[in-house]
């Protein structure tokens, strides 16, 4: 699907209230998130990703510095609520969501499918938390995980994806434009 189009041209003050919307979803998919019950029994850890649905819409109606600014101020956000701010499970955030942002925007380069961006998204996300691992843990064996790991996240990475499709062909045949405001 062509989302090119989909770019929302508004004025400066404008597109920061889209910014703060979108990062307000993504903390709210964000601690939704944690109350779906994953089988932690096969992938401890594992999450699906829901607040990177907003990253991706960012990507495609806002642009790629915007989506960078969802990503970090949703980080940010999520860290100050749940009270992780400045540990390890604030810096594994951080490096997936950053990792996860430079995947998608390199990705968005050479394909528009919202599919193989968040697949591709997925997979560099999960490499970030790995390497701030490895920094945490200075053990090399956590790259093992990366055996299990990565087989889920081409699985959330699809999920996101289609999710994220759905919303931006909703708006795109919705019948209030966002270009028109």
């Amino acid at each position: 699907m062509d989302y090119n189009h989909l770019t929302i041209k508004l004025n400066r003050m404008n597109r920061f209230i889209y910014v703060a919307i979108l990062v307000a979803m993504g903390s709210v998919l964000h601690g939704l998130e944690d109350l779906v019950p994953l089988p932690n029994l096969f992938i401890p850890g594992a999450k699906l990703g829901f607040a990177n649905i907003v990253t991706l819409i960012a990507l495609f109606l806002l642009g790629r510095n915007e989506a960078l600014l969802v990503t970090l101020l949703r980080v940010f956000l999520g860290g100050l609520i749940s009270g992780n701010f400045l540990n390890i499970g604030f810096f594994l955030a951080l490096s997936g969501g950053l990792f996860a942002w430079f995947g998608m925007k390199m990705m968005s380069k050479a394909t528009e499918s919202v599919l193989i961006i968040s697949m591709f998204g997925a997979l560099f996300h999960i490499i970030g938390q790995i390497f701030v691992a490895f920094l945490y843990l200075q053990s090399t064996h956590i790259f093992w995980y990366l055996l299990i790991l990565l087989p889920f996240a081409i699985l959330a990475g699809f999920f996101t994806g289609y999710i994220s499709s759905l919303v931006l062909h909703y708006i795109r045949n919705s019948s209030t434009s966002l270009n028109k405001n």
